[in-house]
């Protein structure tokens, strides 16, 4: 009976690890994971309403983007639940066949009074409030706006996350996976923007 067991658990890590990983231990092809889905908030219920005055679930204008002024577009959201010490902003591109987005903005440390991203953020690892940016998908600090390829149409979640502590990271640090890694057990509530741009 006992060989049974150890049988059984074996083979259920087996598949366990056949799942996490591929032939060349790298982890699978996409749908990409996004950053609220590994920093889940601790109430379902507690949701953001995030908008932006420039765009709602509509194609991304060219100014946002690599294809014309690459600047950050501006975003709104809804006050934070109370307890809300926070906010931390990320924009990913989920358009990807890899586990991981393409991350185009982290910006954390956002004072909780504050409910909006005015347009075009300058590149600094800090703002005059305290409001800190992180490393996008070039490891510069700020804003890479999407350049997917020619004829692809991608979507960019504008994830929003209200938390109940600030972070204490440094700029030069802060990439996705520690900025992530930071928020998990903290997120109060958090809220998502979608929209597409198509590559030219």
């Amino acid at each position: 009976m006992k060989a049974i067991i150890t049988t059984t658990v074996a083979l259920s890590l087996a598949a366990i690890f056949a799942v996490s990983v591929d032939a060349q231990g790298q982890a699978p092809a996409g749908p990409p994971v996004l950053a609220k889905a590994l920093a889940p908030a601790k109430s379902m219920s507690s949701l953001l309403r995030v908008t932006s005055p420039t765009y709602s679930g509509e194609e991304l204008d060219d100014k946002y983007t690599q294809n014309g002024d690459n600047i950050s577009p501006p975003l709104h959201w809804s006050p934070g639940p109370s307890g809300t010490q926070s906010f931390v902003v990320f924009a990913e591109d989920a358009g990807v066949d890899r586990h991981d987005p393409i991350v185009h903005w982290i910006v954390y440390n956002i004072p909780p009074h504050k409910q909006e991203l005015s347009q075009a953020i300058p590149a600094g690892a800090s703002l005059d409030d305290g409001t800190m940016q992180g490393k996008n998908v070039r490891g510069t600090i700020g804003y890479v706006g999407p350049k997917p390829p020619a004829g692809q149409t991608h979507p960019y979640h504008f994830e929003v996350f209200a938390l109940n502590t600030s972070l204490k990271l440094d700029p030069a640090s802060a990439d996705r996976n520690a900025v992530v890694a930071a928020m998990k057990n903290h997120v109060l509530a958090e809220g998502d923007l979608v929209t597409n741009y198509t590559g030219k």
